[in-house]
């Protein structure tokens, strides 16, 4: 494994392992307890499979729950992890699930997560390296309103499709 994913492992680790409960953390889940807000509803989105079509192995790795693992090249997973509710910029990295893989040299790293606000439910991406909350991109294919889904990860991009 190169240096950076070797990195980004240990340091997603470290912080699953340290972070305190989420109870303990602030009254609002997103530090909003000053703030009138409508409240809000979200669909929960449960991945029961994950293929990845890359020539190469890719890291996952649940920053919310600390389920993590490796998915072989062109194989699959199959499984059940929910896609972590992200509603702020801070939350990124605590809470999203990070993909990690190398390929051709070049280290690859993405946070995905359910955006909390979205009314549609939309599944999201942003890339680790400069994480945006607001500038994060669609998940394509059928990544809207929850329900279990098939995650496909190919270079720089992600698609879902509905399963049983």
């Amino acid at each position: 494994m190169r240096p950076l994913l070797t990195a980004a492992v240990l340091l997603t680790a470290a912080a699953l392992s340290t972070a305190p409960p989420a109870a303990a953390t602030s009254h609002s889940p997103h530090n909003l307890d000053n703030v009138q807000v409508k409240a809000a509803r979200a669909a929960v989105t449960d991945i029961r499979e994950i293929v990845n079509t890359l020539q190469v192995q890719v890291q996952i790795a649940n920053n919310e729950s600390g389920q993590w693992f490796t998915i072989q090249p062109n194989s699959r997973w199959t499984g059940s992890m929910w896609v972590p509710w992200v509603g702020n910029q801070d939350e990124l990295k605590s809470k999203s699930i990070t993909v990690l893989y190398t390929d051709t040299g070049s280290d690859y790293g993405y946070y995905l997560f359910q955006d909390y606000w979205d009314p549609g439910d939309k599944v999201k991406f942003t890339s680790v390296v400069r994480p945006s909350y607001k500038g994060s991109y669609f998940v394509g294919g059928d990544s809207t309103g929850g329900g279990r889904k098939r995650l496909i990860i190919g270079k720089g991009s992600f698609t879902m499709e509905k399963t049983t």
